[in-house]
């Protein structure tokens, strides 16, 4: 009987695992900015690096980027909001080790998570970017200007895979620092920050910063980096929440002028 394409592909990829080097997986831990309910927010995540100072921009062109030179960002929404993220390139010390600013961050939003102990290096990561680009032309999974999927060790199909939705971009610079690949949102000053703001629907939400220097070959240096997120619920919801509060103040005062009608004039 012959075997399926798949099959093929898997096992192929199985021995690329088996003599690569083991990629490290997408995490999203100690950079939750945590979950929206419907009310002005913001929260700052400090203290985070980016191995490499080109990751971002290495996964705006056609063979895709490694997703461990970047760090992953996640963030909830229960209702409709804008929101805005803001990431600058800070230096800090923690121990011993000392991490200097990233002079050129960049980021990409996407809706959906990366489930636990995925990497660019499972079997099934590597078997679905060989059936979708073709065998052996993709440095990794990171897609900076579109949708992506990556998986686990334990994925057997690509039904075990996690999406990600690609919805935006930003970028510090201008293309003399992150490249000529279209779509790229350069903010135009290269000034180590980059912002970004999106209006959101209900969902989960990820986003992956790194460095947008294309030309960099800082392959293991690592570089600080702090986040920002800020939620802003849209006009109607606003309009919603203060007609709820006004009814609720006309019910209270209601019950206080029924309990003490003395009050009453």
């Amino acid at each position: 009987m012959k075997k399926s394409k798949l099959t093929l592909a898997l096992q192929a990829a199985l021995l690329f695992g088996a003599l690569s080097t083991a990629s490290a997986h997408v995490s999203y831990n100690g950079r939750d900015f945590g979950s929206y309910s419907g009310f002005n927010t913001n929260k700052v995540i400090s203290n985070q690096y980016v191995t490499s100072d080109y990751g971002w921009a290495d996964a705006t062109d056609t063979d895709l980027g490694d997703s461990h030179k970047t760090r992953a960002f996640k963030f909830s929404l229960s209702s409709n909001a804008w929101v805005t993220l803001r990431f600058e390139g800070l230096a800090y010390t923690s121990g011993a080790t000392s991490y200097s600013a990233l002079a050129l961050p960049a980021f990409s939003l996407y809706s959906g998570l990366a489930a636990a102990g995925t990497h660019d290096g499972s079997p099934i990561s590597i078997a679905w970017r060989d059936a979708t680009y073709g065998t052996n032309t993709t440095k990794g999974s990171l897609n900076a200007l579109g949708d992506w999927k990556i998986g686990s060790d334990a994925g057997t199909t690509f039904a075990d895979l996690s999406s990600l939705t690609y919805i935006g971009n930003a970028a510090d610079g201008t293309s003399a620092n992150y490249g000529n690949a279209a779509g790229i949102n350069g903010d135009g000053n290269a000034d180590g920050v980059v912002t970004g703001s999106f209006y959101l629907s209900a969902g989960d939400y990820s986003v992956f910063i790194g460095g947008a220097n294309y030309s960099g070959v800082n392959t293991n240096a690592t570089y600080g980096i702090q986040g920002s997120f800020t939620a802003v619920p849209e006009p109607s919801t606003w309009g919603l929440l203060i007609v709820a509060l006004a009814m609720g103040g006309l019910v209270i005062r209601a019950k206080q002028r029924k309990a003490n009608p003395s009050t009453q004039l």
